[in-house]
């Protein structure tokens, strides 16, 4: 393990233990649904990490590694580059807070925020999951655009450098080691951006630089829990982390899980609150806000978008008949049980992580 990679590992465990710091000091203000949630958070980001460890550095599964050069430097770059940005824009937060009457606008907005958001921020909410798109786009298309580019580009550069580019990115049996990297350094340094921001909002909220978020996040949310966004860019990265090693396979399922579980979800809320009226009530819990028909459209959708996602990756070079048959009917059951049982855990984490980890041992079913 060379020590750039030492250094971006060292970084993600301390986001873990940060984590279960404000995990820890949720459950001590009483916060139950914060602890429970941040404490899932931690568990499956610090698992991915280890285990990922584990199977790269000894077991030997696949030829791949966490990350590589030039990626493993340029986020050791980004990540001081990013700090002094976001705390220059701290800085100008307390300048404006030092205002009374901005200070009390704040405050008032805190407790004024309630756990059923108005439709448009619902909808503000949904359409900013749909960055998973972009996941997808650079693991099956604009990765290997870019990664072409390079091919061109190093023709004109020493044969040092183009050696290293092809043991590096074109040593496997498969085309697309370089977009895993790629994704991994695009999500990795989204993680690291947000993980920030979430724990200025949470443990210094006047001095969180990006109030106008808030407005989107439901009152539970607004204290001591991990925000939703953050759910849902540890989930993906922890099964990116875990399950690209096995290309084809991997890439494969970690998309369609991501996006069964985004248009499942959305269609799930959406629907559910605009047409549903019997509300779900989950054995040995209360009444949620959640509805049968929003439970049944997130269903079908998922199904839907998981089977078409299939086809357009033509993953019917991989998987036989069956396979395309059930693997995202298996997904849409998991998320239809997930979506009816409303854990505590955040939904965006559970999703995509518990849908990715079973349909990729499920897959080897239909190969």
């Amino acid at each position: 393990m060379n020590i750039p990679l030492i250094v971006i590992i060292s970084v993600f465990y301390i986001f873990c233990v940060l984590i279960l710091y404000i995990a820890l000091l949720a459950k001590r203000r009483g916060a139950k649904g914060a602890y429970v949630n941040n404490l899932g958070n931690f568990i499956i980001l610090f698992s991915s990490l280890s285990i990922n460890l584990v199977l790269v550095s000894f077991f030997h599964f696949s030829s791949m590694q966490f990350i590589v050069f030039p990626f493993d430097i340029t986020m050791i770059i980004f990540f001081p580059i990013f700090l002094l940005i976001f705390s220059l824009l701290m800085w100008r937060e307390k300048r404006i807070i030092s205002d009374e009457s901005k200070d009390e606008t704040f405050i008032t907005s805190l407790e004024s925020a309630s756990n059923e958001l108005p439709l448009k921020y619902e909808i503000y909410r949904k359409i900013t999951h749909l960055l998973v798109i972009g996941i997808i786009l650079f693991y099956f298309t604009i990765g290997s655009w870019i990664r072409d580019i390079l091919l061109d580009l190093i023709q004109f550069l020493p044969d040092t450098f183009s050696d290293l580019f092809f043991s590096l990115f074109l040593n496997g049996a498969h085309s697309m080691i370089f977009n895993q990297y790629l994704v991994i350094f695009l999500v990795a340094i989204s993680l690291f951006g947000l993980l920030t921001a979430d724990f200025t909002r949470i443990l210094k909220p006047k001095l969180y630089p990006l109030k106008p978020v808030n407005q989107i996040l439901r009152k539970k949310e607004l204290y001591m829990r991990l925000g939703p966004h953050i759910s849902m860019a540890i989930g993906c990265f922890s099964i990116i982390i875990l399950y690209g090693l096995f290309q084809p396979i991997g890439p494969i399922i970690i998309s369609t899980s991501m996006i069964m579980s985004v248009f499942g979800d959305m269609a799930s809320n959406l629907i559910g609150r605009t047409f549903g009226k019997t509300k779900i009530t989950p054995i040995g819990k209360k009444e949620t806000n959640k509805t049968y028909i929003g439970l049944l459209a997130g269903f079908a959708i998922a199904y839907l978008s998981g089977a078409l996602l299939l086809l357009i990756l033509k993953a019917y070079y991989l998987f036989n008949l069956w396979g395309l048959l059930f693997i995202p009917l298996i997904g849409a059951l998991i998320i239809g049980l997930l979506d009816y049982f409303d854990l505590e855990i955040d939904d965006n984490l559970t999703y995509p992580f518990i849908l990715s980890t079973i349909l990729f041992f499920i897959s080897f079913l239909f190969i």
